[in-house]
């Protein structure tokens, strides 16, 4: 009877040595695990559609989409920002500033270490599914008038989240109306559009 499926439940195990920033080699893809793994021994449990690594006591450390194709790596972000946070100013973690987008290296190298704390704090919270775009979107809108503070981007953040708050500062083309203040971030689109005026 069950023959069938067995392709899909074929689950293996394989023991493996991360490397100095906590990463593993599954099958010449590169997964992440936590700063905390570097140099460690882990074991990848290797799914048709899941690459999840667990401690040699099995206790699940992080779970990973399978890559197939050309994507070269997976990193799920909260681990290394829930440490990093803790650690801000820790030289372990530059080699993961540096995979962070530009936008929020730039951003944390001008902050004061307790800024740097919250913001990658922030991060580690708003980073749903490890997509880098809207946080990094709403840091953009938040640095129009210069460094923000952490709450700015947080506050715009939530705007973009809830219903793209965005949409409703666009008016028709043709007149500006004054933005109100509590969208201040935003008045770039408006800019925008009164620069597209419809002409090219």
């Amino acid at each position: 009877m069950g023959d069938f499926t067995t392709d899909f439940d074929s689950i293996r195990y394989e023991r493996v040595k991360a490397d100095k920033y906590g990463y593993i080699r599954v099958e010449n893809k590169l997964y992440s695990t936590s700063p905390r793994f570097a140099k460690c021994m882990v074991l990848a449990k290797i799914s048709f559609d899941r690459v999840d690594i667990l401690t040699e006591e099995y206790e699940l450390i992080v779970q990973h989409p399978r890559l197939y194709g050309k994507e070269p790596k997976s990193v799920i972000w909260q681990p290394y920002l829930i440490l990093m946070a803790k650690r801000p100013t820790a030289i372990k973690y530059t080699s993961f500033y540096e995979q962070l987008p530009i936008e929020w290296q730039v951003y944390l190298s001008n902050c004061t270490v307790p800024e740097k704390q919250e913001a990658l704090q922030l991060l580690s919270v708003i980073l749903k599914n490890d997509d880098m775009k809207i946080p990094t979107q709403a840091l953009q809108l938040a640095s129009e008038n210069g460094h923000p503070a952490v709450d700015s981007i947080k506050q715009i953040y939530y705007q973009l989240m809830n219903g793209r708050g965005q949409r409703d500062t666009i008016q028709p083309k043709g007149f500006v109306p004054a933005v109100p203040t509590a969208t201040r971030g935003l008045a770039h689109y408006n800019e925008f559009f009164k620069g597209t005026g419809g002409h090219h």
